[in-house]
């Protein structure tokens, strides 16, 4: 029941989006803008995509203390975004984590360790830059969940940090053994790595990865699109979009994309036709590369939905 509500919600929020999304749309218009993207820019763009995982694969090899090579860390983003793009539930990551495990020879905790920070450091970001957007513009970004989301982490974490009893005491809520010898893993691997220099050295790979996703946007939206030059545009842009593939909803974040896009470039005066056509066209962009490369790798690899499945009851 709860599965096909949750199911229920999610073809609402996607249909309605969608519905915003083409509200006013011009189908003839559509056509046009479509039309005036020129191949050498869109070139580029296909190929800028799959270049910019190269930096987040680098921050893995980092999180994994080197026991991955660079070209792992890269094949270890791009099977997670491919999976994501195609399967519910954020599977992707379940799928990055067994696959980092396999070619490092690592636990699978160490895994869903590295993973852990990798996403909570995106998360982090992504509130940062949301709250200078909204600074910036004036606009009300909803940010309160994700701002709960981020700082009951980091309270948990400092709770770790101060009092690790406490914190490991909480195992006791955790109904099965198994599971239980898992989180306490988890924790005695997040324990080790609460130290200054970690956190610092982390935060600046996430800073070099989100200024790679960031020249990626500036390409697609002002060399591609060819929308003016404009650092405010091109941020909020980049930021609403973010937090639109944060929502749950279709896998690849379809529909809710394109809502926030237009929405974001409506902002700065581009027209609906012309910003949903850089909408679907920069999405059609992002996903069909990432997801052949991450679903090539996945088979080349020999990872299987049976293997995902036993991982998420191990983990």
């Amino acid at each position: 029941m709860n599965k096909h509500f949750s199911l229920a919600l999610r073809l609402l929020l996607v249909g309605g989006c969608m519905t915003y999304a083409l509200w006013g749309v011009d189908l003839a218009g559509l056509g046009r803008a479509l039309a005036a993207f020129r191949p050498v820019p869109v070139a580029l763009y296909l190929l800028g995509v799959p270049a910019m995982t190269i930096v987040p694969g680098l921050r893995l090899r980092f999180l994994m203390s080197g026991s991955i090579r660079p070209l792992t860390g890269l094949w270890a983003c791009l099977i997670g975004l491919a999976l994501n793009n195609v399967l519910p539930a954020r599977l992707g990551e379940m799928a990055k984590a067994l696959y980092l495990r396999r070619e490092s020879g690592a636990s699978l905790g160490k895994a869903f360790e590295a993973v852990f920070w990798e996403r909570f450091f995106d998360l982090n970001a992504l509130l940062v830059l949301g709250v200078a957007v909204a600074a910036l513009l004036g606009q009300g970004l909803v940010l309160y969940p994700l701002l709960a989301l981020v700082g009951g982490v980091w309270c948990f974490l400092g709770l770790l940090r101060v009092r690790p009893g406490a914190a490991h005491a909480l195992l006791r809520l955790v109904p099965f053994a198994r599971l239980r010898l898992f989180a306490a893993e988890m924790l005695g691997l997040l324990q080790a790595s609460l130290r200054p220099r970690f956190l610092c050295a982390l935060g600046l790979w996430t800073l070099a990865a989100w200024s790679a996703y960031l020249a990626l946007y500036a390409l697609g939206l002002c060399f591609m699109a060819g929308l003016p030059w404009s650092w405010p545009m091109v941020l909020t842009v980049f930021a609403v979009a973010t937090l639109g593939f944060a929502v749950p909803g279709a896998p690849g974040g379809m529909g809710v994309y394109e809502a926030s896009m237009v929405l974001a470039l409506g902002w700065f005066g581009v027209d609906r036709d012309r910003a949903f056509a850089v909408a679907l066209a920069m999405h059609l962009l992002q996903y069909l590369p990432v997801t052949a490369l991450g679903l090539w790798r996945v088979a080349a690899s020999g990872m299987t939905l049976r293997e995902l499945r036993a991982g998420a009851a191990a983990g």
